[in-house]
C-alpha cells in the first residue's frame, strides 16, 4: 500500500516514539520528526501546516503532540487528522476511547491501525516481543510487561532494547551521573503514609534512574512522591490519586492513570504541601 499521500508526524524523544519511526520507515510512510521533548504540540516550534501543505498530504496521524489549534487548522483545509495518543493534558483527555476506556500504548495502536503483525515485523527483522513489549512498558512500565505474561528474562530483554533505542539520545557518562545521583536521593528517602518521597536540586531527569532503581532493588511498584526541583517537575507515581491530582492541578497523566506529572512554570507552581493537601482530602473522604 502506498502512503505517500499520508505523513506522520512525531517527536522521536522516547523509545515507544522511536519504534514507531523504524516501523514507519519500513511502511514507506513519510514522517515529519518534531525536534521537541516531552510537552511536544503541534501548535509550538514549526508550522506544521505549512509543511503538510507543502509535502500535498491529506491526512495526518499526529502522535503525542496535542495542538488543538493546528489541529483544527488542519480540518478546516481537508486534512483527515488521525490522532495516536494514551495521555491526559492540561484541558484535554487522550487516556481514553469513546467509551471510557483506558487506551492502549500509542506503539500498540500504531501496530493495530497499519495491521503490522509478528510475521510482517519478524520479515523486517524485528522481534515482535520486543517491539510489543517497548508499547507495553511504556503504558504501564515494567509491572504492564509482568501482568501481560513477560517472563523476568523477557523483561530484561525489553529494557535492555528500550535502552538500545535510546542510545543515540543519550550521554554515556551523563546516564552514569543520572544514576549515582538517583541512588543517592533514593538512599535519602523520606516516608509519609504510603508514599516514599525522593528529591533532587540537581538539573536531571530523576525519575527513568529512580523507576529502574525500583525495580532492582524492591521489584515491586511503590508510591512515590518525586520532586526534580532544578527542572520544575513534580510527580506522583503509581498510586490511586493521580486522576484526582490531574483534575485538582493539571499536568498530565501517564502509566494507566496510575502516574501524574506537573511543570511548575513562574504562574503557577505546585508544592509538596499542596499534593499532601490534595491527598489527605480524598483519603479523609474514604
Amino acid at each position: 500500500m502506498a502512503y505517500h499521500k499520508t505523513v506522520l508526524i512525531i517527536p522521536p524523544n522516547d523509545a515507544e516514539a522511536l519504534m514507531i519511526c523504524q516501523l514507519a520507515q519500513k511502511l514507506g510512510l513519510p514522517v515529519i520528526e518534531s525536534k521537541q521533548h516531552h510537552g511536544a504540540s503541534l501548535d509550538k516550534g514549526h508550522d506544521y501546516v505549512k509543511e503538510i501543505k507543502a509535502g500535498g498530504y491529506t491526512r495526518v496521524i499526529i502522535v503525542e503532540m496535542p495542538g488543538l489549534k493546528t489541529e483544527a487548522l488542519l480540518c478546516k483545509r481537508g486534512i483527515k487528522v488521525d490522532i495516536i495518543d494514551h495521555h491526559h493534558y492540561t484541558g484535554l483527555s487522550r487516556a481514553h476511547d469513546k467509551h471510557g476506556k483506558l487506551l492502549p500504548s500509542s506503539l500498540e495502536q500504531f501496530l493495530k491501525k497499519f495491521r503490522i503483525t509478528d510475521s510482517r515485523m519478524m520479515a523486517w527483522g524485528f522481534t515482535p516481543r520486543l517491539v510489543r513489549g517497548i508499547g507495553i512498558q511504556d503504558r504501564g512500565y515494567v509491572w504492564a510487561l509482568q501482568y501481560e505474561g513477560y517472563s523476568k528474562k523477557e523483561i530484561k530483554a525489553v529494557m535492555a532494547f528500550h535502552d538500545e533505542l535510546m542510545a543515540h539520545l543519550q550521554d554515556p557518562k551523563k546516564e552514569q551521573h543520572k544514576k549515582r545521583l538517583a541512588q543517592k536521593a533514593w538512599e535519602r528517602r523520606k516516608k509519609w503514609r504510603e508514599f516514599w518521597i525522593v528529591s533532587t536540586k540537581a538539573n536531571i531527569q530523576l525519575r527513568p534512574a529512580l523507576s529502574r532503581i525500583i525495580v532492582d532493588q524492591v521489584g515491586k511498584p511503590v508510591s512515590l512522591i518525586i520532586l526534580e526541583y532544578g527542572r520544575g517537575l513534580v510527580y506522583v507515581q503509581e498510586s490511586p490519586y493521580a486522576l484526582h491530582l490531574f483534575e485538582r492541578f493539571g499536568g498530565f497523566t501517564f502509566g494507566l492513570d496510575r502516574n501524574w506529572g506537573y511543570r511548575n512554570g513562574p504562574e503557577k507552581k505546585i508544592t509538596l504541601l499542596d499534593i499532601k493537601k490534595a491527598i489527605k482530602v480524598v483519603q479523609e473522604k474514604k
